[in-house]
């Protein structure tokens, strides 16, 4: 349980939960200090999977790890960045619905001793949501700290992203939903 990967995903959820809440209230510097701890949390995804496929080091327990990170950091930073009015909330809802719900079912599969690991839709969604995040978090430091860089056409490239990101969002919900529907009709059988 104790490899690299799982240490660095386990790292990745601890940032998730605190760094992300300092852009509140927090200064220039502070605001770019999480900004960078974010991007190492990111590059970090890349890395713990690399690592486990090269050293034969993926567990089981890898297998939820790494997806939950993704998740909360995803979950986390999109709604610090919607509080901020950065984002709409009816924007970021759908995705977090698709996060959580599927992150539930990941658990309830691993309580019947099955481990889904994500697919390339999911891993798809997961650049796709990084990428809207630094867009969106780019847009929130320009507007608070540099506005004369400020250009309002950003916000549209950030709304065409953020459009394909509820897209891939979706989708790959539907492709989780479409590959695993027998054991989830079993699991539901079964409660």
């Amino acid at each position: 349980m104790f490899n690299v990967p799982n240490i660095l995903s386990s790292l990745r959820i601890v940032i998730a939960l605190t760094a992300p809440f300092f852009l509140i209230e927090g200064s220039l510097q502070i605001r770019l200090f999480v900004g960078f701890i974010c991007c190492i949390a990111v590059l970090t995804d890349w890395f713990d999977g690399w690592y486990a496929r090269k050293f034969n080091a993926v567990t089981k327990i890898g297998k939820i790890l790494d997806p939950i990170a993704d998740k909360t950091l995803v979950i986390v930073v999109f709604s610090v960045l919607a509080y901020l009015d950065v984002l709409s909330f009816l924007w970021v809802l759908p995705i977090i619905l698709r996060e959580v719900t599927i992150t539930i079912y990941r658990f309830i599969f691993l309580q019947k001793n099955k481990v889904v690991a994500a697919v390339k839709s999911g891993k798809i969604k997961t650049v796709m949501q990084m990428f809207t995040l630094a867009l969106a978090y780019t847009l929130f430091m320009l507007t608070r700290h540099f506005p004369e860089y400020f250009l309002p056409s950003y916000w549209i490239i950030m709304y065409i992203a953020l459009s394909i990101t509820v897209y891939l969002t979706l989708q790959s919900g539907y492709i989780f939903f479409k590959n695993n529907w027998r054991l989830i009709k079993r699991v539901h059988n079964l409660v």
